[in-house]
Formats: C-alpha cells, sequence, structure tokens
C-alpha cells in the first residue's frame, strides 16, 4: 500500500512556509542521513531538513518544513517519496505563488504641461492586482508638482474582474502655481508594499518610483543653436547642421530654417535625442557653386515649445564656404587642316587655376599623331600648349584632341568631371607618289629598281626633280610604266666600296608636278631613305692566279659563310687564259681568310692573261656566294682581270754565306738575289707591286734587316700588321726552309715546308711579333709550332694572340712568340728567338679553337 502525503496549505505564498506529513502504511521508518531527509523530494522549493519528526509515539506518521522558491508560480509543484520498498512509494502536487506584483510599464498621455493642466497616468502591473488593496493612497506627488484623482480601472484591460485588474488609469492636474524648481522630469511615486495580487502576495518597498516624467511649463520661450560638421564644402562633399534648442521642440520642421536653396539643400530634419532637443539635417551643396558666405539660420518665432510658447529671434551658424565649381578646359588647334611637314599648336585654357593636369590625361588617336610635352603659358596654372604632330602617310577627316577631367584638380581639390573635347581637325599626310626599291640592302655589284607611283595621274615630273646629292648612289633615265602617267621606273646603281651607309636618301621636289586638273600636289617634297648601301660587302680586293690556283679576296667588310654545302658550284666561274676557258674543278670558301680559292684544272703558266666571271648558274639549289648571317648572294660579276703571279721556273740554289761571293746587304741570312724575287703586294687598283717587296712598304727587303723574302714568303720581326713597327730594331739573322717531317698529324699538310728562322728582339721587349706572308694559293691557315708537350699548335691563331689576314693578294699570318718560352726553341732569354715552324694548313674551318683530340697530335 502506498505512503499518504499532505500539506497544510493548498496554495504556498510569498512569505510563507508548509509542512508536509507523510503516513507510511507498515512499520517503515523516516530518517536523515548526512543530515538531508532519506528517499523524499520537492519541486518548487526546498526542504528544512532539520525539522523533521515523527508525530506521536508508536505512529508512522512524519513531518518536514517545506520552503517556497521566491517569485515563482508554479501550479504542479510535487512532493514525493520514493521508498526503499515499492509498496510505500508516494506524491502530492500543490501549487506555489510567491510572485509579488510589479509595476511592469507606466506612460503619461502629456509629458509637457502648462500650469493647471490635466493628463493621465497609465499603470500596467506584472499581474493582476485587488480593487481593495490598490487606492489613491498608494500614489505620492511631490508637493507643490501637481494633483492625482481619479485611479480607475482601464477600460481596455481584457484581464479585469470584478476584485482585480492589471491596467489602471490615475489622473494628473499640474499645479496652478509655478514650482520654483523641480520643472523638468517629475515622477510619481507607489507604494507597492500594501497592493497585493489574486493570491494575496503583496508587492515589494514602497515610494518606487513609476516609469512616466512630466515637465512643469517653465514659461521661458524656446532658444537654440546652430552647429556645423564642416566650415568649407568642395565638390562631392555634404555635412551634418545640429540644431540644439534649450527645451523640448517636438514640431521642429524645415520651414523654420532659413537658408539660400540656391546654393544648397537641406535633408528631412532627424530627432537625435528622446526629449526634442537635438535635431539633424545633411547640407548638400549645388554642383557649380562658388560663394565664399553662407550661414543657415533658425526663424524661432515659427517654433513652439511642448507647452506651446513660441521662441523669438534667428539664431544662426557659422560661415561656411561653398565651392563646388569643378574644373572645365576649353580645347583649341591651331590649324584645322594639317599635311606633310605642318605641326598644330594644341592651347588647353581652364576656366581656373588647376593642379595635376599632364599628358595622361589628354586622349587622342596615337596611330595618326603625337603631342609634345605639355609647357606652362603665364604663371597663373590655367594655360598650357603642346604641339601636334601627324604621323606619316595618314588621311583622316575626323580627328580631336580630348582632355578626361577626372584627374584635374582645382585649388579647392575639386576634381573635373567627363571629357573637354577639340573641334574636328583633318590629316593628309599621305604622299602623293609611292617610292619603292627592289633591294633595300645593295653590297657590292648590285642594283635595284626604284619604282615612283603616284596616286593619279600627273604631267611634270622628270629625273631633274629627283635630288640624288644624299643618295650615295646614281639613277638612270625614268621610264614611265603603262600609259595612265602614274608610275615610273629608273635604275639606282650604288656607290661603289661604301661601308654600310646611315645618311642616304633620295628627294623629290615635286613643285612642277601637276595633276590633271592643273593643280600642283598637295606636297611637293618627299624624301625616300628605306635602303641601305652597303658596298664593302663583296667588293673584291684582288684576284690573283698562281699555278693552279686562283684566289678572289675579299674586303674586310665581307663576311663569307664558310659552310661547304653553300660553296657555289664549280660552273659558276668562268675562267679564261689566253680567250680560252679553263674549267674549274674545286671551290673552296675560306671565311677566316675571306677568300675563295678555286682549283683550275690545269695550271697557268707565267705571262697568260687570265680572266674571271661569276653568275650564279642555278638560284634554286642555295649555293652561291653568300654573306654569313645574312644568306645575302654577292651579285654576279663579268669577266675581271686576274693578276697572273706565276713564276717562272728557278733552278735551285745552293744558299751562300754571306761575304762568301753572295751579296746580302741586310745580313738577314737570304742573299739579295733570293729576297729580289718576292711578288709585291698588289696595289688598290689591282696592278702589280714592286718586286722584292714582299711586305709592301715600299722598301726592297734586301735593303732591311727586320724583312726577309724568298720567292714564297716574306717574313717581317716587329711587325705591326706587316709593317715594321716605328723605332724597332729587331732584326732577322736567318730563314731557312727545309723538308716537311715524314710523320705529321692526319690531316694536316706543309705545301713548303718548314720555315725556320731566328731573330733578335727589338730593344726592350721580351715578345716579339711577326708577319709571314705566303701564296693564298697554298690554302695555308696558320703558323704551326710544336709546344713543349710536342703538340701541335697554330700561333697565327686567336688564343695565342695571332690572327689570318688577306693584304695585296696574299695570305699575311700575324704571330708573337716569347723570348725564352716555350715556343723560342733556344729556350733562354738572351734576346735571340729561334723557331723551327711551318706554314701549314688544316681542313678544319675553325681556326684558334682548342681540339680535344690531342691524340692526333695537333690543337688548333
Amino acid at each position: 500500500m502506498a505512503s499518504t502525503i499532505t500539506i497544510d496549505k493548498t496554495i504556498v505564498k510569498a512569505g510563507e512556509t508548509a509542512w508536509i506529513s507523510l503516513t507510511f502504511p507498515n512499520n517503515e521508518t523516516m530518517y536523515r542521513a548526512n543530515g538531508l531527509v532519506r528517499f523524499l523530494t520537492v519541486t518548487g522549493g526546498s526542504l528544512n531538513h532539520g525539522t523533521l519528526i515523527r508525530i506521536g509515539a508508536g505512529t508512522n506518521t512524519y513531518r518536514v518544513q517545506f520552503i517556497p522558491t521566491e517569485g515563482l508560480e508554479k501550479s504542479d509543484a510535487k512532493v514525493r517519496y520514493d521508498s526503499p520498498n515499492d509498496e510505500s512509494d508516494g506524491e502530492l502536487t500543490f501549487a506555489i505563488d510567491t510572485l509579488r506584483p510589479t509595476v511592469a510599464s507606466a506612460s503619461i498621455a502629456k509629458s509637457d504641461l502648462r500650469l493647471g493642466e490635466k493628463t493621465t497616468i497609465t499603470i500596467t502591473f506584472s499581474e493582476r492586482v485587488t480593487r481593495s488593496s490598490f487606492t489613491l493612497e498608494d500614489l505620492q506627488v511631490d508637493a507643490g508638482k501637481g494633483t492625482l484623482s481619479n485611479l480607475r480601472v482601464a477600460p481596455s484591460d481584457t484581464t479585469a474582474t470584478t476584485a482585480a485588474a492589471t491596467t489602471w488609469l490615475v489622473d494628473l492636474e499640474a499645479p496652478a502655481t509655478r514650482p520654483a524648481t523641480g520643472l523638468h522630469g517629475n515622477q510619481i511615486r507607489i507604494n507597492l508594499d500594501g497592493i497585493t495580487d489574486v493570491p494575496g502576495n503583496a508587492g515589494a518597498s514602497r515610494g518606487v518610483s513609476v516609469p512616466a516624467r512630466y515637465n512643469i511649463d517653465d514659461g521661458v520661450p524656446p532658444t537654440g543653436t546652430i552647429a556645423l560638421s564642416a566650415t568649407s564644402l568642395k565638390a562631392g562633399e555634404t555635412m551634418i547642421v545640429t540644431f540644439t534648442f534649450s527645451e523640448n521642440v517636438p514640431n521642429f520642421g524645415l520651414d523654420a530654417i532659413q537658408y539660400d536653396t540656391s546654393k544648397g539643400t537641406l535633408s528631412a530634419l532627424t530627432q537625435s535625442s528622446t526629449d526634442s532637443k537635438v535635431w539633424t539635417a545633411t547640407y548638400t551643396p549645388r554642383s557649380d557653386t562658388e560663394n565664399a558666405n553662407n550661414t543657415i539660420r533658425v526663424n524661432l518665432a515659427s517654433i513652439r515649445d511642448a507647452q506651446g510658447n513660441a521662441g523669438s529671434g534667428t539664431p544662426s551658424s557659422g560661415n561656411f564656404s561653398i565651392d563646388t565649381l569643378r574644373p572645365t578646359v576649353d580645347v583649341t588647334i591651331s590649324d584645322n587642316r594639317l599635311t606633310v611637314g605642318e605641326t598644330a599648336t594644341i592651347t588647353f585654357t581652364f576656366r581656373e587655376s588647376v593642379t595635376g593636369f599632364d599628358l595622361g590625361d589628354v586622349q587622342y588617336d596615337t596611330s595618326k599623331g603625337t603631342l609634345g610635352a605639355l609647357t606652362a603659358v603665364g604663371t597663373d596654372g590655367k594655360v598650357w600648349s603642346a604641339t601636334y604632330t601627324p604621323r606619316p602617310d595618314i588621311e583622316s577627316t575626323e580627328n580631336t584632341i580630348r582632355v578626361n577631367l577626372s584627374g584635374v584638380r582645382d585649388a579647392r581639390d575639386n576634381a573635373g568631371e567627363g571629357t573637354a573635347t577639340s573641334g574636328n581637325f583633318s590629316i593628309d599626310t599621305r604622299p602623293p607618289v609611292n617610292v619603292t626599291i627592289s633591294d633595300n640592302r645593295l653590297t657590292a655589284g648590285e642594283t635595284a629598281t626604284i619604282t615612283f607611283t603616284f596616286n593619279e595621274r600627273v604631267t611634270g615630273f622628270t629625273k631633274e626633280a629627283i635630288d640624288l646629292s644624299q643618295a650615295n648612289g646614281t639613277l638612270g633615265d625614268l621610264t614611265a610604266v603603262g600609259t595612265d602617267g602614274k608610275v615610273w621606273t629608273a635604275t639606282f646603281t650604288p656607290t661603289a666600296n661604301l661601308a654600310r651607309t646611315t645618311n642616304h636618301r633620295l628627294t623629290l621636289n615635286l613643285a612642277n608636278v601637276r595633276n590633271a586638273a592643273g593643280n600642283t600636289v598637295a606636297n611637293n617634297t618627299y624624301a625616300f631613305n628605306q635602303y641601305t648601301v652597303d658596298t664593302m660587302v663583296f667588293a673584291l680586293s684582288s684576284a690573283t692566279a698562281n699555278r693552279d690556283q686562283l684566289v678572289l679576296s675579299y674586303s674586310d667588310a665581307t663576311a663569307l659563310d664558310g659552310n661547304a654545302d653553300h660553296a657555289p658550284t664549280n660552273e659558276s666561274f668562268t675562267v679564261l687564259v689566253d680567250g680560252t676557258r679553263i674549267d674549274v674543278s674545286r671551290v673552296t670558301v675560306d671565311a677566316a681568310a675571306r677568300t675563295v680559292t678555286l682549283t683550275l684544272a690545269r695550271a697557268v703558266t707565267t705571262g697568260q692573261t687570265v680572266t674571271v666571271a661569276y653568275q650564279d648558274t642555278d638560284t634554286s639549289d642555295n649555293k652561291a656566294l653568300q654573306e654569313a648571317g645574312t644568306g645575302d648572294d654577292a651579285a654576279s660579276f663579268a669577266a675581271r682581270a686576274v693578276t697572273n703571279l706565276t713564276q717562272p721556273p728557278v733552278a735551285p740554289a745552293t744558299p751562300e754565306a754571306p761575304g762568301a761571293g753572295a751579296p746580302d746587304d741586310d745580313r738577314d741570312g737570304v742573299p739579295n738575289s733570293l729576297e729580289d724575287l718576292a711578288p709585291g703586294l698588289l696595289r688598290p687598283d689591282g696592278s702589280a707591286g714592286l718586286a722584292g717587296d714582299g711586305n709592301g712598304d715600299g722598301v726592297k727587303d734586301s735593303q732591311q734587316a727586320a724583312v726577309a723574302s724568298t720567292r714564297d714568303q716574306t717574313l717581317v720581326a716587329g711587325s705591326q700588321n706587316g709593317k715594321l713597327l716605328p723605332d724597332s730594331n729587331a732584326r732577322i739573322t736567318e730563314l731557312v726552309r727545309s723538308d716537311a717531317p715524314a710523320n705529321l698529324p692526319k690531316g694536316m699538310e706543309m705545301p713548303i715546308g718548314l720555315t725556320s728562322f731566328k731573330a733578335s728582339l727589338a730593344e726592350g721587349r721580351s715578345t716579339e711579333s711577326f708577319s709571314l706572308y705566303v701564296d693564298p694559293a697554298l690554302g695555308a691557315n696558320g703558323y704551326w709550332l710544336k709546344n713543349s708537350a710536342g703538340i701541335w699548335v697554330n700561333l697565327a691563331s686567336e688564343p695565342y694572340g695571332g690572327k689570318v689576314a688577306s693584304e695585296g693578294g696574299r695570305t699575311r699570318l700575324d704571330f708573337q712568340i716569347q723570348d725564352g718560352g716555350q715556343y723560342d726553341a733556344d729556350g733562354q732569354v738572351n734576346g735571340s728567338i729561334s723557331a723551327p715552324g711551318a706554314v701549314a694548313k688544316m681542313p678544319l674551318s675553325i681556326v684558334g679553337q682548342a681540339s680535344d683530340a690531342h691524340s692526333f697530335g695537333f690543337w688548333y
């Protein structure tokens, strides 16, 4: 059987406690453990565990005190006993209301009262309070601040009963006499401790202020001040205008504000405080306005305070300035029709001083012309000018110069808006004549066809109209093309032996040229310079024949293509000997020496007349005399004379020592008779030079101790490009030829055997420079010596400070040897050099680069 649980109150209210009784159906005992009642739980409050008692000896009834939670309204509070045996479990539900009534809200119908004026205050409680407990005596107002009357239930209260209500009304009448103090922020008070809710809970505390304030008319009219957030305004800016009054002015409107609406506008007013004393509005200046004196005023006579008192006077803000005048510009052009050679001045005139104006703000079609740098006109920062130059070959009728004003600012930092545009102007720089050339780079032997094409039929165009003073060439007669009188051609022949030109042009004077209507052409001068004269390229410096070798030597400006795959064919050359053609069996192009060597089918003999001509027989096979890098072909050339250097056979002579009967005037170890056999260098006109002058310095070699010659070679000591260094006293003491070694590296040839020499150095020198002239027909590409490792090296190559050159129909080998160095055979620093070397050739074309194939015994 379950236990029985009872409570001595049906509802437990604020400030009350209750006793809970439990009766068990058996002899079960209720007790505490650790100070807590065992097995008994409650909601909505707590147990006073120390009050647990047993009612009467020998009974099974117990009692314990219940303390409710404050501020609680609960209808389903519970007390439950959970017995150790299920038979004694029990539960009781009861109500709790400890929630005291409070004022939830209050409002006043009119908070600003004139003397003797009555208004109604609405008071809403947190719950219904009894009519009998809430009376007028529970409400107070400060003495002399008004009278309360007629407390009543609000008709709108839907919770009201005959006994209680939530919302109440009470009348407040302002005093008839104005109190000396406390006119503003007055409140009524309420004594809650005498007011009870329906369950009987009384409110807490006395003199609680009701949240509804009221003001009593002070009789003083409202005054006001006006504050501005800025004292100056520019384009795009606004400011906040703040109106602060001495008291509430609930009906303040824009109609009370005075200002110049032509210069700016005020937005709607916003009440910025809860008591209607402070108001704000946004002032926006009008565009294109510039005015230094501006104010905003309030007509107080049109303003009433909350009690209806009107103000007087017109308070004003401080002064503020307006400058929303953005910079503008007029763009003018000095000439609205531009032709060849003409320019125009563009003038930019702003209506006020500006900053930040530069060419980046100017817009125009740069494909049709260019604008020079801007130049300020005057010092007021209002006017700039620039020169406009139309581009050549332009024909355009619609053109303008524009300014993007967004990057331009006036003194107040106002940026311009939009784009200002000049008037229209036309451009006609298209020449009346178009000049073209069939080859815009002319090398030796080339000509080109120049074509003059007019844009309409003309008369009066003659060769005399063409100025060739800077053309670097000559022009053949004009030839009309067709019958329409528009096109002429002429052959242009460049000046021979000119290095690449940078100043060349044809100038046409068209003053006498007329169109079909008899009018002069639009532009009467025209210059053409779209070509280059480079006639040192492929210019032949000499053509020589020696036995079966015919050598064409080209100028230093010529960079021959040494690729054997591109070499001209044998058939490209026509060689005539005494009028009879001799076939060419091989063509060898030596890029380094700038020579083309033709190997003839039979040898030329002394005294025969030789000519050579060149004609590319097949332009599609890519085999021609070509320029390295560009691939340009050399021009064909007609038969031209070749200098025949072939010497008559000379019986071998036994060298004789000086003083033993063979004269050797310069004591260089070579008799005069042998030195006089040396071929002279060709002169610039191609004629043979002085015999016995092998280095072309105009002095016979037999008279110079530093120059030693034989028929095959000339050696110069103390040399600078083959000529004696000034003040050099170097001398040669021996020049001997001998057979080539039997075991040469693979591919090496020594066509004239070994050439050994001895020389004394010039005073004060430790290294001597030498030049050795040989026949280019030998194909030699250097002067070769063995180094200390027994490797043949080419001293006439760039790594060793040497070079190979072509001069006067001979090949010149320039090289240096250090006294006592590894190429000085005596190995001593003694002022004397011994060189057992050889004029040799290798089939490899890159001379002066190191080969890895040391096993072949050479290094080139």
